[in-house]
C-alpha cells in the first residue's frame, strides 16, 4: 500500500469516530469502548484487504478486550471471536503474546512474511491447540501482520494490528507511520471515552449517596429508605437485581426486607441462617456456581437464582455499632467484573443502609420510652440467674453470638433461653424486652 491511500484510511477513521462520538453524546453521554474498536477496525478493512484486530488493556492489565473486523474474510474475524471466547468469555482475552510484547516495548512490529510454523510459534499452547482442533477457514502458507502500540500521551493502553493472510503484499514498512497514526487517535478517543465515563459514574453516585442520605435524615420509614437504595444500587452500577437481607436477633435468621429485579416471584417471607463467611468478610464476590457462592446464598434459595439466570453475585454486610444487622446482595445475569469504585459505592450504600437501621431502632426506642410509664410497677417475672445474666447482657445490646462468647455457652442454649425471656415479659423482640426491663426496673 503507498502512504496516499495510508492518508485515505487516517481521514476516513476520523470522520467515523466524529460520527460515533457525536451519535452517543446525543443520546447516552458515554461513548462505548468496544464501539471505538469496532469502528476504527471495521473501517481500515473497508479499504484494506486484513484482518484487523484491536486490543484495549482494562483496568487490569493482565486481561484485554478485544474486537475482530474481516470485511474480505469474515469467517477470519468468527473464527478468532470463537478463540477469544475460549480463554475468558467473548471479546476477552489475557494480555499475552505478540501484543504484550509491542505494549511492553511500546515498538512496531512488522513481519513482512512469517509462514504458518512460525506463526503458530507467536501463539500460546493453548492456541496451538485450539487451531489444530479448529482448523483455519483459509488456506495460507505466509503472512504478514503490522502491529502498533495503542498510546494516548505517555501511556500504552492496547495495540492496533492487521494481518494479511495472503502474503500478497498488502501492507508495507509505509505502513507503519498512518498505522501508528490511526492507533494513537483510537488510543486517545478510548481513553477520553473511559475518562468521561468515570467522571458520570462519579456524579451519578454522588446523586445517589445524596437521595440515600436525604431520605435518612427526613427519618422516612424505614422499609422506604431500603427501598431506595436497591433501587439506586441496580440503577447506579448496572447489576440486574438486588436486595437487602436483615438479620433478626431473635432466632439470628436473615429475612428479605427489599428487592427488585427479580423476574421470578422472590420469598420474600423465606427466613435462612446467616453465611459461614459473613463474621470473617465485609465484602463477598463470586462467580455463580463455585462453591463460595452456594454456601452464601445457600441452598433453600439456589432455585431463584438458577431460574434468574444469573452469573455473577456480591454481597456486603450492613454493621451498626460494630454488629451484624444484615446484607445487601447484587445479582448479574452477565460475567461482572468491578473495578475499585464500583467496590466502594457498594460498600457505602451497605454503610447508608446500616445507618437507616440503626436510626430507625434508635428512634423506636426513643418513640417506646417516651410513652407514659404505668402508675404502678408490674411484677417482675420470675427470672433464673442464668436468665438474668442473659438479660443483662441483651440490654448493653450484646448479639446472641457476644452472650454466647461471654457466657461459655452454645448459640442454640442462647436461642433457647431468649424465647423464654420473650414469653415471660410477654413482647415480641429483643428490643421491647430491654425496654420492658429497663422501665419496669427488672434488675
Amino acid at each position: 500500500m503507498d502512504y496516499p491511500r495510508g492518508g485515505e484510511v487516517l481521514e476516513s477513521v476520523a470522520e467515523a469516530l466524529m460520527k460515533l462520538f457525536g451519535e452517543s453524546l446525543a443520546v447516552d453521554r458515554r461513548v462505548d469502548t468496544d464501539a471505538i474498536l469496532a469502528t476504527v477496525a471495521s473501517t481500515i478493512t473497508k479499504q484494506v484487504p486484513v484482518t484487523c484486530v484491536a486490543i484495549l488493556m482494562k483496568s487490569d492489565p493482565g486481561t484485554s478486550r478485544i474486537v475482530v473486523a474481516d470485511q474480505v474474510n469474515p469467517a477470519v474475524a468468527r473464527y478468532i471471536e470463537g478463540y477469544v471466547a475460549t480463554m475468558l468469555r467473548p471479546g476477552e482475552a489475557p494480555t499475552t503474546g505478540l501484543s504484550q510484547r509491542v505494549i511492553e516495548s511500546g515498538s512496531a512490529v512488522f513481519m513482512p512474511e512469517i509462514h504458518l510454523e512460525q506463526f503458530l510459534s507467536l501463539i500460546s499452547a493453548f492456541g496451538r491447540g485450539y487451531h489444530d482442533s479448529h482448523p483455519f477457514p483459509i488456506d495460507f502458507d505466509s503472512a504478514s501482520i503490522l502491529m502498533v502500540p495503542m498510546r494516548s500521551g505517555p501511556a500504552t493502553l492496547g495495540t492496533l494490528a492487521l494481518f494479511d493472510w495472503h502474503g500478497k503484499n498488502a501492507l508495507s514498512e509505509k505502513d507503519v507511520d498512518w498505522m501508528q497514526r490511526v492507533a494513537d487517535r483510537t488510543g486517545l478517543s478510548a481513553d477520553n471515552a473511559i475518562l468521561r465515563t468515570r467522571a458520570i459514574d462519579r456524579v451519578e453516585r454522588l446523586a445517589a449517596l445524596s437521595d440515600v442520605a436525604l431520605a435518612i435524615t427526613s427519618g422516612q420509614d424505614l422499609r422506604l429508605t431500603l427501598k431506595l437504595i436497591i433501587e439506586r444500587v441496580i440503577a447506579t452500577l448496572g447489576v440486574d437485581a438486588a436486595d437487602m437481607l436483615l438479620l433478626d436477633d431473635g432466632d439470628s435468621t436473615l429475612f428479605v426486607a427489599a428487592n427488585a429485579g427479580f423476574r421470578s416471584v422472590s420469598p420474600a417471607d423465606s427466613r435462612f441462617p446467616i453465611p459461614p463467611e459473613v463474621a470473617r468478610h465485609a465484602l463477598l464476590e463470586h462467580t455463580i456456581g463455585s462453591q463460595g457462592a452456594v454456601d452464601w446464598i445457600g441452598q433453600s434459595r439456589r432455585w431463584v437464582v438458577a431460574r434468574e439466570g444469573f452469573k455473577s453475585y456480591m454481597a456486603s454486610t450492613l454493621t451498626a455499632r460494630e454488629k451484624l444487622v444484615g446484607v445487601l446482595e447484587v445479582f448479574s445475569r452477565a460475567p461482572h467484573e468491578p473495578d475499585s469504585e464500583w467496590l466502594s459505592f457498594l460498600d457505602t450504600m451497605a454503610s447508608q443502609a446500616a445507618i437507616a437501621i440503626d436510626n430507625a431502632t434508635a428512634h423506636d426506642l426513643v418513640r417506646r420510652a417516651g410513652q407514659p410509664h404505668p402508675s404502678r410497677k408490674l411484677p417482675a417475672p420470675t427470672l433464673s440467674g442464668r436468665e438474668r445474666e442473659i438479660l443483662n447482657l441483651v440490654i448493653d445490646g450484646a448479639s446472641n453470638r457476644d452472650v454466647a462468647e461471654k457466657l461459655h455457652l452454645s448459640q442454640n442454649t442462647i436461642k433457647f433461653h431468649i424465647r423464654q425471656l420473650l414469653e415471660k415479659a410477654e413482647v415480641a423482640n429483643r428490643t421491647e424486652l430491654a425496654t420492658k426491663a429497663v422501665q419496669q426496673g427488672w434488675l
